[in-house]
């Protein structure tokens, strides 16, 4: 039998839980602001599926700095 591969938001999970006692450091508010940065890798995985990035982490953060990029144009148009 191969190996499974595992899918993009299994991936996001297991970077998420790397990240686990980092976030038990923050402040609560700050805790939320990290878990809407792993919502965002998850909101974009079907784009995180289908580039061969070895490193997920990478996908994640550029997730987040597409829906970055996206707040500043709701800012700049208003």
């Amino acid at each position: 039998m191969g190996r499974t591969i595992r899918t993009f938001r299994e991936a996001v999970d297991i970077e998420s839980a790397k990240w686990k006692t980092f976030r038990r450091q923050l402040r609560p508010d700050d805790r939320k602001r990290l878990d809407k940065i792993f919502d965002y890798a998850i909101m974009h995985a079907d784009s995180g599926t289908v580039i061969p990035i070895p490193h997920k982490i990478d996908v994640v953060f550029m997730s987040v700095l597409v829906e970055m990029q996206r707040g500043i144009d709701a800012l700049e148009s208003t």
